[in-house]
């Protein structure tokens, strides 16, 4: 007769035991925040409800408290968030300072394919608007992202003007805010323009025409008197 000897299983270290922990954070942190933007986004901050919130996010308003402290604390993440997406992706071009005039059309087409895909995030940033910049100022990592892309501006600009490309005197926030408002302005408007203009904004050909218009508006005003 056979004598079977049952090994025990190899008990489950401490070492072992956060990873999975960890893993269940972070998804749990990514949901509050997939979902307050969308409640930030739609409502505003002072419509917004914690209790929509938690209820999309699948979890409960104790764990949304201790990630984030409170309701002032979870908008200013979805804030940096927000920001931090548009500008890692913005990192993400693959810009030739050799071309400037083809660097400043790819920063163009990102900033206008972005915004479109991502409604919630132009939505987010109209609201903040209305609270006058309120809760953006306080976050010193919002400035700070913001750093490699004018950096980026700069770069192509002094290289378009050492080849003659470009004109004098260009300046880049002037440049970068057109490039925002020629990217977002028909988004954010786009019913009532629909409507007063009688063309239907949202028709993918309109948009499309729109991307050109912007830029060779963009090309004309970087090489005037080239």
């Amino acid at each position: 007769m056979t004598t079977v000897v049952e090994t025990p299983s190899a008990p489950v270290t401490d070492d072992a035991a956060p990873a999975p922990r960890k893993r269940n954070a972070e998804r749990t942190r990514k949901a509050i925040l997939t979902a307050a933007l969308k409640e930030f986004s739609a409502a505003g901050y002072a419509g917004a409800r914690i209790e929509r919130i938690v209820k999309a996010a699948k979890c409960n308003i104790r764990m949304l408290y201790h990630y984030f402290g409170d309701k002032k604390g979870l908008y200013l993440a979805v804030l940096e968030a927000a920001y931090e997406d548009l500008r890692g992706r913005e990192a993400e071009l693959q810009i030739d300072f050799d071309k400037p005039l083809e660097g400043f059309f790819a920063l163009q087409r990102f900033t206008f394919d972005y915004f479109e895909k991502n409604p919630r995030i132009d939505g987010l940033l109209r609201n903040e608007n209305l609270l006058q910049g309120k809760f953006v100022a306080q976050s010193r990592k919002v400035t700070e992202t913001a750093f490699p892309l004018r950096r980026t501006i700069e770069r192509l600009i002094d290289s378009g003007q050492k080849q003659g490309i470009f004109r004098e005197a260009l300046d880049p926030v002037q440049i970068y805010v057109t490039i925002a408002a020629m990217s977002r302005f028909h988004l954010a408007n786009g019913y009532s323009l629909s409507v007063t203009l009688d063309t239907d904004m949202s028709k993918a050909e309109w948009r499309r025409a729109r991307l050109v218009h912007a830029l060779e508006l963009l090309e004309g005003y970087l090489t005037k008197g080239k």
